[in-house]
Parts: structure tokens; C-alpha cells; sequence
């Protein structure tokens, strides 16, 4: 069983340690990492990576909440495979 999820298809969300394997097994070219801590990309650079950080600490998260679903909206529409983490 994989340790990532499909929840659309063509879209996965998966933690920081299983990227690669969405990357190889899925085909993702998308990685879009919501965590605040992240400074750089836990994927290969055949994919590309975008940090919409989200931090608990902080209140009203809706607006980078938002840009991050966009960011795969924009990836299903085009047809590309992405993975949330």
C-alpha cells in the first residue's frame, strides 16, 4: 500500500519522506509543500517545487489556504499531476 493518497485524480497529498515516490510512481511534476518550516524542496529537480507556507500559530489562513489549492486547481485543469504536502 502506498503511503500517499490520491484524493482527485491526478492529485495526491503525501508527507515530506514519500515525494519522491509520488514523483516516480505518479509522474507528479507539481509539489506544492504548505509546511511553514520548509526552506527548500524535498522533491528531485525534475519537479517543480511551490511553499505555500501555513503556520497554526497564526489565524486566518485562508488566504495562503487558497493559493495552495489554486496551485493544484491549475495543475488538474492543465492536465499535470501534482501532490499536496
Amino acid at each position: 500500500m502506498a503511503a500517499y493518497q490520491s484524493f482527485l485524480e491526478g492529485i495526491f497529498i503525501c508527507g515530506e519522506a514519500d515525494v519522491p515516490s509520488v514523483i516516480t510512481n505518479e509522474k507528479a511534476t507539481l509539489i506544492v509543500d504548505v509546511r511553514a518550516e520548509a526552506k527548500q524542496s524535498s522533491a528531485p529537480e525534475n519537479a517543480q517545487w511551490v511553499n505555500v507556507p501555513l503556520d497554526s500559530a497564526k489565524t486566518n489562513q485562508a488566504q495562503p489556504l487558497k493559493e495552495a489549492i489554486d496551485q493544484l486547481v491549475e495543475a488538474y485543469h492543465k492536465g499535470e499531476k501534482a501532490a499536496l504536502h
